[in-house]
């Protein structure tokens, strides 16, 4: 910002006027009676509107004085540079929760290919247990009843897809997929 200039000089000696109070003891207040006995006070008009005026006068100058200030380039550069500094706080506000956003976005995105790369390994682990489990079954001769054995009651969620293995509309590997799907570790403890 620019270095403060000098004031107007009609400002200063505007902002220096004060307001004369008027005071009644400050006038000559005359008395005269009435035909009916009743008093009546006058006030010289010449010193009350003399008086009067000035107020006016001085009250005038102090609203031009305010009005200068409102309207005059130094106020109007002070409060464009405290507009600016409210705008300045605002945008590094701004910008310090955007880049708790791109952090908080980066910490996302990496967990997100952390968990991607879980759930391939898990995919993974699970072809080995279906590959073992296949094995397992190879070796027991009556495999329908030893499931309806083993599994109780649970074998019921599974009768039609060995039913479907059974005619060929299936692999045994799909079986055992679903099995451990609908069972899960049930199926797999009876291996």
């Amino acid at each position: 910002m620019e270095d403060p200039k000098e004031t107007d000089p009609d400002l200063e000696e505007s902002a220096n006027t004060t307001t004369p109070e008027l005071n009644r003891e400050e006038f000559s207040i005359e008395v005269e009676e009435t035909k009916d006995g009743k008093q009546t006070f006058y006030v010289k008009s010449e010193e009350f509107f003399q008086k009067f005026g000035d107020a006016i006068k001085n009250a005038l100058n102090y609203f031009k004085f305010k009005l200068k200030k409102i309207f005059s380039k130094k106020y109007q550069e002070e409060r464009q540079y405290n507009l600016s500094i409210k705008t300045y706080r605002q945008n590094k506000k701004l910008e310090k929760q955007l880049k708790h956003l791109e952090d908080s976005l980066q910490k996302t995105h990496e967990l997100a290919s952390q968990i991607k790369d879980d759930t391939s390994k898990i995919v993974l682990k699970v072809e080995w247990v279906v590959i073992l489990i296949e094995r397992q079954m190879a070796s027991i001769d009556d495999i329908e009843s030893y499931m309806k054995d083993k599994l109780g009651s649970d074998w019921t969620q599974l009768q039609y897809n060995w039913q479907e293995y059974k005619n060929g509309d299936i692999s045994r590997g799909d079986f055992v997929k679903t099995a451990l799907k609908k069972v899960g570790k049930k199926f797999l403890g009876i291996f």
